[in-house]
């Protein structure tokens, strides 16, 4: 599974990424989102790989069909959600309705300056989450993530807003672990995405929509080595305007034993794949992992 997405080529160039940003910008988001159903249509035709995995997602699903409308509704979420990372990036935010379903538990983790991990999964909008950070809770964050993955679009974003791109820990650095944890010792909270893996990374088994999948454990490894709380976040779209944020406390700190992180970290992953399936049944279109997530069966 890991391998699958880290080798998948960026299928556009700067210049349009660029024209798409100032045009979206400059434009009420309504004429801006009128260019999604082309572009859509686009990744739809010419993207089998990316048709082949919506298929396969939606076959899994027990309340979706995987005919060719729900493929192409897919993607065009997906298109949709990427089109709104401009509005939310350069604050924007008044263009959204964005209702929350916050966990008291959670909002306390964040708001207590103690630091904490804040993990998503590649549904919905990441960048919709800073809405929480600002609106409705008090908090610094630091997102961990592969910059070198989808560089190109991960940089032109970064023009639009430099404050952004500083709050970004590149995993690939060699000192990317001592970043996070002075970073959390300051009471800071690192967000990162603990759906995919990279080749070689340790994985725990789990099940997700009927079928074994690999979760990496570097999250649950992550929270155990600074020891500080997990709290599980989806920002789904809900289509027009509306946005939804999920907060949930997954964990407290957890000191444990060597000899038992892995059968905490197997825990802690069954517990993240219920949530994650919970969120799929409210919002199934949010699922953006458009390549061959369960392997070849």
């Amino acid at each position: 599974m890991a391998d699958n997405w880290e080798v998948q080529k960026e299928r556009s160039n700067p210049f349009l990424l660029r024209f798409i940003c100032k045009f979206a910008l400059s434009m009420p988001r309504s004429i801006a989102r009128l260019w999604l159903w082309p572009i859509s249509l686009y990744f739809f035709c010419f993207s089998p790989a990316a048709r082949s995995a919506s298929s396969d997602y939606l076959r899994r699903h027990p309340n979706m069909s995987s005919d060719t409308g729900s493929i192409y509704k897919h993607i065009h979420t997906f298109a949709s959600v990427i089109l709104d990372r401009v509005y939310f990036i350069t604050g924007h935010f008044e263009k959204f309705n964005i209702s929350y379903d916050l966990d008291q538990e959670a909002l306390a983790v964040l708001d207590g300056k103690d630091g904490a991990i804040l993990l998503g999964a590649h549904i919905g909008s990441f960048e919709a989450m800073r809405c929480l950070a600002i609106k409705q809770a008090d908090f610094d964050l630091k997102i961990l993530m592969y910059r070198d993955h989808n560089a190109m679009i991960t940089r032109i974003l970064d023009e639009l807003n430099s404050d952004i791109a500083n709050s970004v820990i590149n995993i690939s650095d060699a000192n990317a672990l001592l970043q996070a944890q002075e970073f959390v010792e300051t009471g800071g909270v690192i967000g990162l995405l603990g759906d995919r893996g990279v080749a070689g990374e340790k994985v725990c088994q789990s099940s997700l929509l009927g079928d074994k999948v690999e979760i990496p454990a570097g999250p649950f490894s992550l929270s155990l080595i600074l020891r500080v709380p997990v709290v599980v976040f989806f920002a789904t779209y809900a289509g027009g305007n509306n946005y939804h944020i999920t907060l949930k406390k997954l964990c407290d700190p957890i000191d444990v034993p060597r000899n038992r992180r892995s059968e905490i970290i197997r825990e802690l992953t069954s517990d993240y794949i219920f949530q994650i399936e919970n969120i799929l049944r409210r919002y199934p279109y949010n699922w953006f992992n458009f390549y061959d997530y369960w392997g070849a069966k």
